[in-house]
């Protein structure tokens, strides 16, 4: 009954932030880059996915929700969103109490950044962290993997090296068509043995014939794929019976995720989508015994952490997430968090438990 009532509307008459006006909304542009060297390999060579060069150029915008009570919530979209597209959402919500907005936002692009502010003000203003306000805690602790991109022999290498020495137990990275992934494979398992690794093939591959092959040779390895081919399910469920490799998808929606539970096509999910949606969506992978993680488009500190909340709220997230600010050159919150022995505690402050670097904003705001 419990995660009913807080999956139903952001705001309910039962908890104090129902009746709290946000008085201001603002909005903060800022762009961080990664740190040099951690996203791919610069001398990969034609393979290299192109969309990895600037990925981490594009802007996004932090979210600051001024409430009647003194409280601030944070909250931070994801990255690609136009200008219009956030004040859209901000004007919207100016002036508004949090009982009339109940989740119905009118811009969908930049829904889920207000929707983790407004997620943070209601755990401030109720003196709960925000996991506890998806249905309560339900981990204490988050599973998160290392990653990288694509790579060449002894980049990967070396990453999986420094993932040992940080504490990862799960590496993932990427590939694609056209890639040595079966060399790549041989050499990061025997540099780092003690890893689980999940190969990311962003669909690559055209259809099943072509990565059936690949696939049967890298059977051995302590390896998860994830979206080898086009996502038709009856390919993945194939795949799966003609190897012994687990296999992940990455839904496009709620019924596709449906579909692939009811004809047994995966093995592991990648869930996204705001925080209401991962906890609903994860709740189905959990009741047909499916693990999932939470991915991610390579975030800030505030949108990690609201991760974190939403994984901790689920049973079936154990997988390493994609919770991956630490590779930025600044995650913009404090205190900054590092994962310690492939995991994240989960804050047990008020809402999402960080608070903005307010000097580090200023230094990389456009």
């Amino acid at each position: 009954m419990k995660r009913r009532l807080f999956l139903s509307a952001l705001a309910t008459s039962a908890l104090p932030a129902a009746s709290v006006k946000i008085e201001r909304v603002e909005l903060i542009k800022v762009v961080v880059r990664m740190k040099p060297g951690v996203v791919y390999s610069e001398n990969l060579g034609p393979t290299l996915d192109q969309r990895l060069v600037l990925f981490d150029t594009y802007p996004k915008f932090l979210i600051k929700l001024y409430a009647d009570n003194g409280m601030v919530g944070l909250g931070e979209t994801a990255r690609e969103v136009t200008d219009a597209a956030a004040q859209r959402n901000a004007d919207f919500l100016k002036g508004k109490r949090m009982e009339e907005i109940d989740g119905k936002l009118p811009e969908p692009t930049t829904a889920d950044g207000f929707e983790i502010a407004m997620y943070d003000l209601m755990g401030k203003s109720s003196g709960l962290p925000v996991c506890s306000l998806l249905g309560g805690r339900l981990q204490d602790k988050v599973a998160v993997s290392y990653w990288t991109a694509q790579r060449t022999f002894d980049d990967l290498v070396r990453v999986g090296e420094t993932a040992v020495a940080k504490g990862y137990r799960t590496l993932k990275f990427k590939a694609r068509l056209g890639d040595p992934i079966e060399k790549q494979m041989a050499a990061v398992a025997k540099a780092a043995p003690t890893l689980r690794f999940i190969v990311d093939f962003n669909s690559s591959y055209p259809d099943l014939a072509s990565f059936l092959p690949v696939a049967q040779r890298l059977q051995g390895y302590n390896l998860t794929i994830e979206d080898p081919v086009p996502k038709r399910l009856d390919w993945f469920r194939q795949l799966r019976q003609r190897t012994t490799i687990p296999f992940a998808l990455t839904p496009i929606n709620a019924e596709q995720l449906f579909e692939a539970i009811k004809t047994d096509a995966v093995d592991v999910f990648n869930l996204g989508g705001n925080m209401r949606e991962f906890v609903r969506e994860a709740s189905m992978a959990e009741m047909a015994g499916i693990p999932c993680w939470h991915g991610s488009g390579v975030e800030l500190g505030i949108r990690d952490m609201s991760f974190i909340h939403a994984a901790a709220a689920t049973r079936s997230c154990t997988i390493g997430s994609d919770t991956l600010s630490y590779l930025r050159q600044h995650s913009l919150i404090t205190p900054p968090f590092q994962p310690v022995d492939g995991y994240i505690e989960v804050p047990k402050k008020p809402g999402l438990g960080v608070e903005l670097d307010e000097d580090a904003v200023k230094r990389y705001r456009v």
